[in-house]
């Protein structure tokens, strides 16, 4: 498990700086860079049906699958790093935000 910091206030799963989900899934396939990448479980706050189903409790320590092929922590698709950060001020979209954490191979 990958201790997961969240920086994305306006996401639905974010609490208290942590991600209520039990994994997320890190997009950009052919990413070179930290903005290359994405949270793809991102759902913007005030999303209804989505708020509904979303969990309240922060989930430090996550599942983090990866199509990041490049990235340097991705080992067969899952991320390997001991922590990770999810950046995206003012996001309303997944593509507004980003693995922090990534490094280049």
């Amino acid at each position: 498990m990958t201790n997961l910091q969240c920086g994305v206030d306006t996401c639905a799963n974010n609490a208290q700086g942590c991600c209520c989900l039990p994994g997320i899934d890190v997009g950009g396939a052919h990413a070179c860079r930290c903005g290359d990448t994405c949270c793809r479980s991102f759902h913007p706050k005030g999303e209804g049906a989505q708020n509904s189903a979303r969990h309240d409790v922060p989930n430090p320590n996550s599942h983090i699958s990866c199509s990041a092929k490049t990235c340097a922590y991705n080992q067969g698709g899952l991320c390997s790093a001991s922590q990770i950060t999810v950046r995206g001020g003012g996001a309303d979209q997944a593509g507004q935000t980003e693995c922090a954490t990534f490094r280049q191979r």
